[in-house]
């Protein structure tokens, strides 16, 4: 009987497709990032005049002073090169970064922080540092915040290994 509708009896319980127990880890590192998320919002980026994909941005350029490709952002970030250019788009609005042609493939473009950007990430940056401080700095040992990044990189990268074939290579992106 292939394609038959299963009885009531036969269908499994969703309780247990889904059981509790296994999607606890998952459920609480979600909700970590949601509660630290909106602890940034509100105690640093709103206050800063930012927004988060902005923010965001402003950091990881001030930790790369020779620029950042936007593919390379987008890739860091697992989001599309489509989101990335939105978010780029609104912080070269506002002169919070230049654009410049990548030497090394003339299609690519490479993300400097401007002056400007530079000033915004100046009122970002301790108002950023003082909530993870109290979020989480203040909550955890050393050692306690050492376990927990080594477990977040291998939780990272076991689904970076399952996504992979999905996003797109360099060379994908450069049409070689």
């Amino acid at each position: 009987m292939q394609g038959a509708a299963m009885t009531d009896s036969q269908k499994p319980d969703v309780s247990d497709l889904l059981p509790e127990t296994d999607l606890a880890p998952t459920a609480a590192l979600l909700e970590a990032q949601i509660a630290v998320g909106a602890a940034l919002s509100a105690g640093a980026v709103e206050p800063a005049g930012l927004d988060e994909g902005i923010a965001d941005l402003l950091v990881r350029l001030s930790q790369r002073p020779s620029g950042l490709r936007g593919v390379d952002l987008a890739r860091q970030l697992m989001t599309n090169p489509t989101r990335i250019s939105r978010i780029v788009d609104r912080a070269e609005s506002r002169g919070l970064v230049r654009r410049s042609a990548d030497p090394r493939d003339r299609r690519a473009q490479i993300l400097h922080l401007t002056p400007a950007g530079e000033e915004a990430l100046l009122d970002y940056a301790p108002r950023m540092m003082q909530v993870l401080k109290q979020v989480v700095f203040e909550e955890f040992t050393a050692k306690e915040l050492q376990s927990l990044v080594a477990l977040l990189n291998r939780l990272r990268d076991a689904a970076e290994g399952m996504t992979r074939h999905r996003l797109p290579t360099e060379k994908q992106e450069s049409g070689e």
